[in-house]
């Protein structure tokens, strides 16, 4: 019963740091969802595509905006998880998902207010999303661990709440109140802790319409109750996570609905009405899990899950730890994707941490146009376009965050 009771606090704290940092790391097994495929359209691009004279095109950024500090104000220092968003106006909204709190900032990244706080009453949080906005304007926020959906006006006020059944992460609400969502369900298993994850577009009732794509994790108990099996338990955790392909879903502006399972590079577009239309492909090359790519899992994701669950360690448990995560091969075909405003298709094909981000562009037709390589690491894939400019979330050498917002320049070649 011990070892199931340091289990359990092991891989739930696991679901929610991961779904908190709004990533869907579980190790997965494919379940092909049912739907009438007789009208997809699929768009096959080569490895080495050649766009045609005058269409490929290159994007060029220029740094012009950056919040965050690494001392001083508090109001401009953010813990080691955060994710942000824009308005129409350009205000930020950070959600500094340690710090339980939403900070809002003017176009100019002055300080302007603090939305919400940690607890559970109305309008405060344990657990907290990106922060989204509905068809009337109103900033909603998804709490895993509440299980709720709570509303804001763009000045902070709370405004209402919406309480949701199970784990919905990554929410979207379309204008017709329907949602975009990874629903997450515990399953009964003797072997370990066992998960059911669904990507799909469910209905004003939470009722799953369309499943995009399914998978199961299951987390195997100890083995033995000594610190060698610990270790090694919380490493087969952590090695379930690492470079692994992580779903992925964005809702568009006029409510198309984009999914991406990156074990493959494709990319499928579905209907407001949650209809398959489209798939993009590309053909490519793998590209290999480095040491520099374990070292920076390892201070970006590792350490900060293992200082914040399963009680204090020494360094020594630590090492002990990370010594057996087990990397793959290769990492995922792509890390994320976005749209440009223009609709053009943006996937984020590699990042190196500190240095570069390696970018494909796909035309509103799904039709490769170009590559390009932007000098800073888009961090796990957080980026954005609006409002003409692309906006990211960096991290320096000792792992101190900053938010960014770049002009934009589409450049031929």
């Amino acid at each position: 019963m011990l070892i199931r009771r340091i289990t359990r606090i092991y891989v739930c704290s696991l679901v929610l740091f991961l779904l908190g940092l709004g990533q869907a790391f579980l190790g997965a097994l494919f379940v092909p969802p049912d739907f009438q495929t007789a009208e997809v359209e699929v768009i096959s691009n080569p490895k080495t595509p050649v766009p045609p004279v005058g269409k490929r095109k290159s994007l060029v950024f220029k740094e012009e905006l950056s919040i965050g500090q690494k001392e001083g104000d508090e109001n401009y220092m953010f813990g080691s998880d955060v994710f942000f968003n824009t308005d129409d106006e350009g205000n930020f909204y950070v959600t500094d998902w340690g710090k339980k709190r939403i900070l809002k900032y003017d176009p100019a990244g002055k300080y302007v207010l603090t939305i919400g706080r940690q607890g559970q009453g109305p309008g405060e949080f344990q657990n907290l999303s990106v922060a989204r906005f509905d068809k009337e304007g109103s900033i909603y926020v998804t709490d895993i661990t509440s299980r709720r959906i709570s509303f804001f006006s763009q000045r902070g006020n709370y405004l209402r709440q919406i309480l949701i059944p199970d784990v919905f992460e990554n929410l979207y609400i379309t204008a017709k109140g329907y949602y975009l969502s990874s629903h997450t369900v515990p399953l009964e298993s003797d072997a370990g802790m066992a998960f059911r994850v669904v990507d799909g577009f469910f209905n004003d009732k939470l009722k799953l319409v369309t499943e995009f794509h399914a998978r199961v994790a299951v987390n195997k108990f100890p083995s033995g109750n000594d610190s060698t099996s610990m270790a090694k338990f919380v490493a087969g955790i952590l090695s379930g996570i690492a470079y692994q392909p992580a779903p992925r879903h964005l809702l568009a502006a006029d409510d198309t609905i984009y999914f991406g399972y990156p074990q493959d590079y494709s990319i499928d577009v579905y209907s407001p009405e949650g209809r398959k239309t489209k798939t993009i492909r590309r053909a490519y090359d793998p590209i290999k899990v480095k040491d520099s790519d374990k070292a920076y899992f390892t201070a970006t994701v590792a350490r900060p899950f293992l200082n914040r669950t399963g009680g204090p360690r020494s360094e020594d448990d630590i090492l002990d730890i990370l010594k057996f995560i087990e990397y793959p091969s290769n990492k995922p075909a792509y890390h994320n994707f976005t749209l440009m405003e223009n609709g053009w298709l943006i996937v984020l094909v590699e990042f190196a941490a500190g240095d570069y981000s390696l970018f494909d562009i796909f035309d509103k037709k799904g039709r490769y146009i170009g590559q390009f390589k932007a000098d800073f690491a888009a961090e796990y894939g957080w980026f954005f376009f609006k409002n003409g400019k692309a906006f990211a979330v960096e991290t320096d050498e000792q792992g101190y965050k900053s938010i960014k917002r770049y002009s934009v320049k589409v450049k031929d070649y």
